[in-house]
């Protein structure tokens, strides 16, 4: 049995281990090792520290409370103007010191906004975390208060959705001392920094700012924070109600908490991390199954050197605080995110807080301290991970559920420090009964998070936001802000007026960009429940059999078919296009349309097909003027087929050729359609082919490439110099593509513990028939209210480019598409609608999709026979798709377990992470971050560095200096699409 003082050496021999590897591997943003966070919690493994020894403390003793004259210091503390302070300040601004200690000269730095009602509206305290952080840096000049700094460092900005705007009176402090401006006279004060003499100092500043702004003090307070401010919240508070039961003592009329992003609980918090991490596509399986079968979190003592090995394997190479976010670069405004916050923002605050001016105005700094202001102080983190820090505050959070004080915990689902899987879980262990189920709530018209009111708790997400959820998302912040200030739960639905309100149910909450139910996939998927097929009919069927191919004459059709100038296309366009009809059945007048735009060095590149899902998607409308065309891919050749017949312009004169769709009549076809493209265009019959797509293309490009391996063998047919294949957030297999989707919408905060809990006891996905009416009920209560194909992408409106989003990409582009390809003018520059369909262009048909025939419940058996060629295999998923997430994808490829060749690692696309990138055994499988469904719309940078190193067999870029993908490639400039409103 190992004694006290072994324990102590091994947890210390640990840590020295971990320190090393996770914290090396975070940056701030501007690459600097920005993690106060992640390295005291890392420290604080090393510590045994009893679970609750704070709560104990502060319910056994009373220290008296130093209380000092403050007859004429509010006056004295007040702000005239700041430097670079811009017109329209309405409001009373204070600053200043308040002595917590007179014997050791403590004293803590505050910076006060009144509100512009200031008498009527409750007064807030804001506490960073850290341990050792700024409250006035970070959040009062970074997230919510105010003034913003610009980028100059020297002039400020007001912040539009600063929470003293008319609901309160917020109050920022840093502490404890040693943090920001606050100090101490008696320098070993600073090692004794811990949460206990944090929160007493922090309640010692608020009996004297009370004296000090006597008209405050019967107001109603709320206590407000976010990260390690988890452990101070809860604490002060603890320590106001207690105090406040004592005679002749200062009472606080405290109404409320709320915690966001709060390290709350030592064990949740790091299972749910790594939860996280892998759920989210940002470590490894064989990091994931090591920590799930090696790491025990229940306390340090119990985390061992096996696990601490594995943990040193993460590199994730990205800020980990906001896991879409860039760094600070000169490139940073160019690169997507779920926010438009300036990533150098701690930069400029830190140049404008040290400006001699500034700390004159705010009465900072008054005796001289030997160092700059830093926005965190890690020598007292490191204090705090000496001293008291307890593993867990739940107890605390458990007794005020019990008390009338109004508790709330939020959190920012983009946060991969403290992520929104451990505060679910470290909310499930205390295991509240829930009042109010779970539901989407909404702020400027679009979905902004979730909420759930638990008996005496509200739990809310904030859809999109990181760590410092005020900075990411400032609107929903603020809404969340008001909510709880007025008790009640963020607005629901029926709290709105507009028009539109999302349907409930999994297959019919999404919408289209515009509103219109677009789910083309989901509906298909819903529909295939319902029907009995075999596991892999499909490839048996193309085994056995061979049709004969129809080949036409195809003298002259390509002249034919060479575009001249599109209507309304831009000046720049020096590559050859071409469009038109190929016949695949004669009989039955059946033909397919295409679209082919050729690189400007045709005669050198290889050929590429594209082909979109649905069922019943166009890959013209889609693939080609919504994604990866006409940028103008300068490394290939690419071609875009409408199939089968009866999505967009393709069609058949025999009606009934619709209704016998399905994946082996699409095979056929479009075979056909290559080898009569192949005698229309002969120069590209050897030239190297590649085949790609997305979605339900995860069917169609496996039984295509299959097809075409089969017919190769045969004497006298056209072959088909195949390559490989590359098929992007693709259903490939029912079991894991439905499984995996569920674990991506509870991990990514989408769904609630009843529904995912009910799904996991409930739900067999191993075939159709194994699914019951039990699983269908509690699927069908599912109500997302978002567009499932991207998480954070906002619908089509008038309001949209001002939402956030993981990209830049127009969410109205199908309705400017839509109106294009049904001009006249436009069909007939394309040779398109030659027989006058019945029916407009549509991007998708749901009638194609209802007729749907023969659909295996898997392709992994085709994908391992082409794994088992000499063709290069690729499967790539954009992490922000929910309909065919990342997770399904991982399962996949897990079900047919290949060998890794090369370990999972972190890719680079413009000087950030594009994504991570493993090498199997004749498999490749990259993600590509920030991503939803349709990859090359929402990162199309991204998509074209991955696609570059698929044609060249190579794996992605491991490394900034090997970005050999410029920019330059994607001529964005060449679009075909009009912008603007759609009638």
């Amino acid at each position: 049995m190992q004694s006290k003082r072994q324990k102590k050496m091994k947890t210390t021999l640990l840590v020295s281990v971990i320190v090393s590897c996770i914290v090396a591997s975070a940056h701030c943003y501007g690459g600097d090792g920005y993690d106060p966070l992640g390295k005291f919690l890392e420290r604080q493994k090393s510590k045994a520290v009893a679970d609750n020894d704070f709560a104990v403390c502060q319910s056994e003793e009373y220290n008296r409370v130093y209380v000092a004259p403050q007859d004429g210091l509010k006056l004295a503390d007040k702000i005239g103007t700041l430097p670079g302070q811009p017109d329209g300040v309405d409001f009373d601004q204070y600053s200043g010191y308040v002595t917590v200690d007179p014997e050791a000269g403590r004293a803590l730095f505050y910076y006060f906004a009144e509100s512009t009602d200031a008498s009527s509206k409750p007064l807030v305290l804001w506490l960073n975390g850290g341990p050792g952080c700024s409250s006035f840096g970070t959040g009062a000049m970074m997230e919510l208060g105010p003034l913003r700094v610009k980028s100059d460092g020297e002039s400020l900005s007001l912040n539009p959705y600063a929470w003293n705007n008319g609901n309160a009176n917020v109050l920022f402090l840093e502490s404890p001392a040693g943090v920001g401006f606050s100090y101490s006279n008696t320098t070993s004060d600073y090692d004794l920094s811990g949460d206990k003499r944090t929160a007493q100092d922090s309640y010692t500043f608020l009996v004297n700012w009370l004296e000090r702004f006597p008209e405050y003090k019967t107001r109603d307070f709320f206590l407000t924070g976010e990260s390690y401010a988890g452990h101070y919240v809860p604490q002060l508070a603890q320590l106001i109600l207690q105090n406040n039961k004592i005679p002749n003592q200062t009472v606080i009329n405290l109404k409320g908490i709320a915690i966001g992003n709060a390290w709350i609980d030592f064990e949740t918090g790091w299972k749910g991390l790594f939860d996280y991490l892998w759920t989210h596509a940002l470590i490894s399986d064989e990091i994931n199954e090591g920590i799930n079968k090696n790491s025990n979190f229940s306390s340090p003592h119990n985390v061992t050197l096996e696990c601490y090995a594995i943990l040193c394997q993460i590199n994730t190479g990205i800020f980990i605080y906001d896991i879409y976010a860039p760094f600070c670069s000169p490139n940073a405004s160019n690169i997507p995110s779920t926010s438009s916050f300036d990533p150098c923002t701690d930069r400029y605050i830190a140049k404008y807080l040290n400006l001699p001016a500034v700390q004159k105005a705010l009465h900072a700094n008054l005796t001289n301290l030997p160092g700059p202001w830093e926005n965190c102080s890690d020598y007292i983190g490191n204090a705090f991970a000496r001293n008291d820090m307890a593993l867990t505050v739940l107890p605390i959070i458990e007794e005020f559920m019990a008390s009338d004080i109004r508790v709330w915990i939020y959190s920012g689902d983009t946060d991969g420090r403290i992520p929104v899987t451990s505060t679910r879980e470290s909310i499930n262990k205390i295991s509240p009964p829930v009042k109010t189920s779970w539901y989407p709530w909404y702020s400027q018209e679009e979905v902004g998070g979730y909420a759930v009111g638990y008996e005496n708790l509200t739990f809310v997400t904030i859809r999109g936001a990181g760590h410092f959820v005020p900075s990411y998302q400032p609107a929903r912040a603020l809404t969340i802000f008001t909510s709880f200030l007025e008790g009640k739960l963020p607005p629901s639905v029926e709290d709105l007026n507009e028009q539109r309100k999302p349907k409930l149910g999994n297959n019919t909450s999404a919408q289209c960009y515009g509103g219109e139910g677009y789910d083309p996939l989901g509906k298909f998927l819903e529909r295939q429940k319902s029907k009995a097929v075999a596991d892999n009919d499909f490839a048996v069927s193309q085994s056995e059999e061979y049709n004969p191919v129809y080949i036409a004459p195809q003298d002259g059709l390509k002249q034919a078919d060479r575009i001249g100038t599109l209507p309304g296309q831009p000046n720049g366009v020096d590559f050859d296009q071409y469009s038109g009809y190929v016949t695949v059945d004669p009989k039955a007048c059946r033909a397919l349309f295409y679209y082919f735009t050729e690189s400007i060095d045709a005669s050198s590149k290889p050929l590429v097909l594209w082909l979109n899902g649905g069922p019943g998607c166009s890959s013209f409308g889609d693939g080609a003027m919504m994604e990866l065309g006409p940028l103008r891919v300068k490394m290939a050749n690419v071609l875009f087929l409408e199939s089968p017949a009866g999505v967009g312009f393709s069609y058949s004169n025999t009606t009934s050729d619709y209704d016998l769709s399905g994946d082996k009549r699409t095979a056929q076809d479009s075979y056909t359609f290559l080898v009569n493209w192949l005698e229309r265009f002969p120069e590209y019959k050897t030239r190297d082919f590649f085949l790609t797509g997305e979605s339900y293309a995860g069917h169609y490009v496996p039984q295509l490439a299959q097809l075409i391996l089969q017919n190769n063998k045969i004497t006298n047919q056209t072959v088909i110099n195949l390559k490989g294949i590359a098929i992007g957030n693709a259903w490939i297999d029912y079991e894991t593509g439905w499984k995996g989707q569920f674990d991506y919408l509870w991990t990514h905060a989408l769904i609630s513990d009843e529904i995912n809990e009910g799904i996991n006891k409930n739900c067999n996905f191993s075939s159709q028939d194994t699914v019951t009416l039990e699983c269908y009920a509690i699927v069908d209560q599912i109500h997302l209210g978002i567009f499932i194909y991207d998480i954070y992408a906002p619908f089509c409106s008038p309001n949209a480019s001002n939402i956030p989003s993981t990209s830049s990409f127009d969410p109205c582009t199908d309705r400017y598409i839509s109106k294009y390809l049904n001009l006249p003018a436009v069909q007939k520059a394309l040779h398109a609608n030659l027989t006058n369909l019945q029916y407009p262009w549509e991007s998708c048909s749901d009638y194609i999709g209802s007729v749907w025939k023969d659909m295996p419940l898997t392709v992994l058996p085709t994908i391992k026979e082409l794994m088992a060629s000499d063709i290069s295999v690729w499967i790539y998923s954009g992490d922000t798709d929910g309909r065919v997430p990342v997770t399904s994808t991982r399962e996949s490829i897990n079900k047919i377990n290949p060998p890794v060749k090369t370990s999972w690692y972190p890719w680079y696309s413009q000087g950030e992470v594009g994504g991570y990138a493993v090498g199997y055994e004749n498999l490749t499988f990259v993600t590509i971050r920030g991503a939803g469904h349709y990859v090359p719309s929402y990162q199309p940078a991204r998509a074209l560095t991955f696609f570059t190193s698929f044609l060249e067999g190579k794996l992605p870029p491991s490394g900034v200096s090997r970005i050999v993908v410029k920019h330059s490639l994607v001529e964005e400039d060449l679009d075909y699409v009009p912008r603007g409103t759609t009638q």
